[in-house]
């Protein structure tokens, strides 16, 4: 469990002056779970309804669903032999108190005793999730339990404590069906009042119904004017709306487009879309939804010739990466050839080996500039020399050599992110004897063939190098 602030602990004690378990929940309870929680019990063809205990003929499996006559509730058929069975289902109730919405999660269970072929039910409030304009906080109760990652809550309609719990609101395990008629008593003479909360949410599929009360604790007004307006699925974003100003400054179309936007229930990304193309084409719309880099290709090309010549979910990022690299090239950007190739992937793959030529050509030129810039560090005693890696072809070259990875090395030695320097032996200069890796003109790495530890002689000619030349440039720069 977590802390709890000062105002959160005064709105506890207020949830519990307040709130109840009215009578009205109660048969709102019965009628939309409690019937559901019942059986057809089968013996010899005969069903036994537990809801309305009547009986019936009935050809229907033993694990079937049937739908009793009489009450004309769709149960699960069981064996007259079954002793006992637990149903469990949960709901919430929306409540709105002292500037905070509150989600109730209850759980309901009903047990059926074969004995006397009757169900019994109970339910227990075992979570809320207290949610401002701030923060979306989870509290538990005393009976509700978590047991290796499984929800177990006590059945029992009393409870004491009301806890933060350390999980945080992900864990919010009530998600059934939602009880409203409290809401709508709560919100008057508040900010809320002309909201429409229930009607427009029922409108639109919501997961996270607590993300979206939090955002109109945020922005009622804006909520208000959406859902008047009868754009359902704005609502849901609608903190992201300004609530003053003209039709184009909240929304970014002319008011001439809400036809269209209602008609089709747009979503946020859609009207994103719909600002951009300027086209009520709902089905283009729909197309473009689907894409992933959609800003990024309309600042070169119009998506429809796109679509036309063969954009796809499936190349769009080749093509993407086709046209800035047309851009970096310097290719002429107003160029239909250029803007709509034949074949996205073949173009793509294309300039990919022009830029890797050229940048590897850039390395090629910069490792020259470096081996000049660190030849004076070269140095050589009665047995063996050191000097820098003169170019890519002889890095490549000491990598053969040695079996090792030095050639993957060049573009950060072009670079100046590391210093690669050749030992060899004054007898035998072209054969490789030792590879050297130098930063901050600091030794930081020596082997010799198949990345071997050097012998102590090498180490020692290379610890006296270090110290005389590369030490001393650090230190005195060079002289």
């Amino acid at each position: 469990m977590v802390y709890i602030k000062k105002k959160v602990r005064k709105l506890i004690k207020s949830m519990d002056d307040n709130f109840t378990i009215s009578l009205g929940m109660r048969n709102w309870v019965s009628k939309k779970i409690y019937v559901k929680h019942n059986l057809i019990i089968k013996s010899s063809g005969v069903g036994y309804c537990t809801n309305c205990k009547s009986k019936f003929k009935t050809a229907d499996r033993v694990g079937s669903l049937c739908r009793c006559p009489n009450c004309n509730q769709l149960l699960q058929v069981r064996k007259s032999t079954l002793s006992y069975y637990n149903f469990k289902s949960d709901f919430r109730v929306v409540e709105y108190l002292d500037g905070f919405f509150i989600l109730r999660g209850f759980e309901v269970s009903s047990t059926y005793q074969g004995a006397t072929k009757s169900i019994s039910h109970n339910f227990v409030e075992y979570q809320r999730l207290v949610i401002s304009k701030e923060e979306i906080l989870l509290l538990s109760s005393n009976v509700f339990k978590v047991y290796l990652s499984t929800v177990m809550v006590i059945h029992n309609e009393k409870h004491t404590s009301w806890r933060a719990s350390s999980h945080g609101y992900g864990w919010y395990a009530s998600n059934g069906i939602i009880y409203w008629d409290n809401l709508s008593r709560d919100i008057k003479n508040s900010p809320y009042q002309y909201c429409p909360i229930e009607r427009t949410l029922k409108k639109i599929k919501v997961k996270t119904l607590e993300v979206i009360l939090q955002r109109i604790l945020i922005n009622p007004i804006s909520f208000e004017l959406l859902s008047k307006l009868k754009l359902y699925s704005l609502a849901r974003c609608c903190d992201s709306f300004t609530d003053s100003g003209s039709f184009e400054k909240r929304f970014g179309v002319p008011k001439s487009y809400l036809p269209f936007m209602v008609e089709h229930n747009i979503s946020y990304k859609e009207l994103h879309i719909l600002q951009v193309v300027r086209k009520t084409d709902i089905s283009l719309i729909k197309r473009i939804y689907n894409l992933t880099c959609f800003d990024e290709l309309m600042k070169y090309v119009d998506i429809e010739k796109a679509f036309a010549m063969g954009l796809t979910v499936y190349n769009e990022h080749f093509y993407r990466d086709y046209l800035e690299m047309a851009n970096t090239l310097g290719m002429n950007m107003k160029d239909k050839k250029v803007l709509y190739p034949v074949n996205i992937v073949e173009s793509h793959n294309e300039l990919l080996k022009q830029i890797e030529d050229i940048k590897q050509q850039e390395i090629i030129e910069k490792i020259k500039i470096r081996y000049e810039e660190l030849k004076g560090n070269s140095y050589q005693d009665e047995k063996f020399a050191v000097f820098p890696a003169s170019s890519m072809s002889s890095l490549i070259l000491e990598s053969q050599m040695q079996n090792n990875c030095v050639r993957t090395y060049g573009e950060r030695y072009a670079n100046h992110e590391v210093d690669l320097y050749f030992m060899r032996l004054l007898s035998n200069l072209e054969h490789s004897l030792v590879t050297i890796e130098v930063r901050g003109n600091e030794v930081v790495q020596c082997r010799i063939k198949n990345n071997a530890s050097c012998t102590k002689e090498q180490m020692a000619f290379i610890n006296k190098w270090e110290r005389k030349v590369l030490i001393k440039e650090k230190l005195y720069g060079k002289v």
